[in-house]
């Protein structure tokens, strides 16, 4: 289930974090004189994807996003305090102090790690999901200020702060990629550390994070069990599902080459594109791209080139590529390949939220009564219902 981890922190990609062609840069408001007093900050800061805002099954509307940081001094900096407001003024609307810093605070090339500072000449990334109430005003953009301390660095030097656009255009709505009954959402969204929401790397150079918003879906029993009997792929409850398409759809690749692994074996060297197993991609419009993947081997039933309705049967749940038990990989991206995209968020368009699950999937804890949930996105440990659809039958997605 867990996907590769290309990571990477060499001088080029360090020089990455500062270069206009991919990263969103800071809003220039007012741009003062050449006379002007400026803060002569430690830290350099950028961020690669501009936060757009969703609605999730918490009820709160999230903004979800990284800041990649980089020192620019000659010594080891603690990071005291990290805060986001809005740009135009206003009281805070995070802020990570204490503990806090180091559950959202890793060495580029290191998510599983915590820190609470950055050594001389060394980048990190500060991870950043910003849950505001369902009636909260949603600001047109956030200032991010991050706070050092260092021998000779002064107070005011020693705040960085960057401002970034909030993407004010609609999230979008998509069908399910499954139907039928307790789906567990695993390595998931928003502030969670996993390989998917933290699995930053670089890939021919660029780095991205696909899986910024990517969900693996597996099937489980009322007790929480994903299989019965003995650990096999055939014995998983998820293992050959029907595939949806979340949306009508053109399809414009296929990978059907790799045979499914036994269930539990270990995970292959990290490859591409072997490391999503089978796969299909939907470009679903307007810069928007579907990502299915570990598909059973030979049960992919499009080709690319094919139209598709939502709905419609595209493959079956398979266990191949990167993966260690039989799943559905799913994400949707602003890029045809899923290596080089960046991940972009998603809602469904309806499920049922039947209860949540611990870490090891050991357990669910169901709710007294089923929550009808419309146009949003289940987090991480969630356990959800999806209705079953009619094979190749149109369906209107809002977006």
């Amino acid at each position: 289930m867990r996907s590769n981890r290309f990571l990477c922190a060499s001088a080029s990609l360090l020089c990455l974090l500062l270069a206009p062609s991919f990263f969103v840069q800071a809003q220039m408001r007012q741009v003062p004189a050449s006379s002007a007093a400026l803060p002569l900050n430690p830290l350099a800061l950028s961020v690669a994807q501009a936060p757009q805002a969703f609605r999730a099954s918490d009820g709160r509307r999230h903004l979800t996003f990284e800041v990649l940081a980089l020192n620019m001094s000659n010594a080891s900096l603690p990071v005291r305090s990290i805060a986001v407001f809005p740009a135009d003024g206003g009281q805070a609307l995070l802020s990570y102090t204490g503990e806090a810093i180091a559950a959202h605070l890793s060495p580029l090339a290191a998510w599983t790690q915590r820190i609470d500072r950055i050594d001389t000449s060394a980048a990190a990334t500060i991870w950043i999901d910003l849950a505001l109430a369902a009636d909260q005003a949603l600001p047109t953009a956030l200032e991010v200020r991050v706070g050092v301390e260092g021998a000779g660095i002064s107070a005011s030097d020693g705040i960085t702060r960057i401002v970034v656009d909030v993407d004010a255009r609609s999230v979008r709505v998509i069908h399910p990629p499954l139907a039928g009954k307790n789906w567990a959402v695993l390595e998931a969204c928003c502030d969670a550390a996993n390989h998917h929401r933290r699995g930053q790397r670089s890939v021919d150079g660029h780095l991205v994070l696909p899986e910024r918003f990517a969900i693996d879906f597996v099937q489980l029993d009322a007790k929480a069990e994903a299989y019965r009997g003995s650990n096999v792929n055939e014995h998983y409850f998820g293992y050959g599902k029907d595939v949806l398409a979340v949306a009508d759809a053109l399809v414009v690749d296929v990978y059907d080459e790799l045979a499914d692994v036994p269930a539990g074996a270990p995970l292959p060297p990290p490859s591409l594109p072997r490391a999503g197993g089978n796969h299909v991609i939907l470009d679903l419009g307007d810069g928007v791209w579907a990502m299915y993947g570990h598909l059973k081997a030979r049960s992919v039933r499009v080709k690319a080139g094919d139209r598709v309705r939502a709905g419609q049967v595209l493959a079956q749940l398979g266990n191949n590529g990167n993966s260690d038990l039989p799943h559905l990989h799913f994400q949707l991206m602003d890029s045809r390949n899923f290596a080089l995209a960046q991940g972009v968020p998603f809602v469904f368009d309806r499920f049922e939220l039947v209860g949540h699950t611990d870490v090891q999937a050991s357990r669910i804890l169901a709710l007294d009564r089923a929550e009808r949930r419309e146009r949003e996105l289940p987090l991480t440990l969630s356990i959800v219902d999806f209705a079953p659809t009619a094979k190749g039958k149109a369906r209107e997605l809002a977006r």
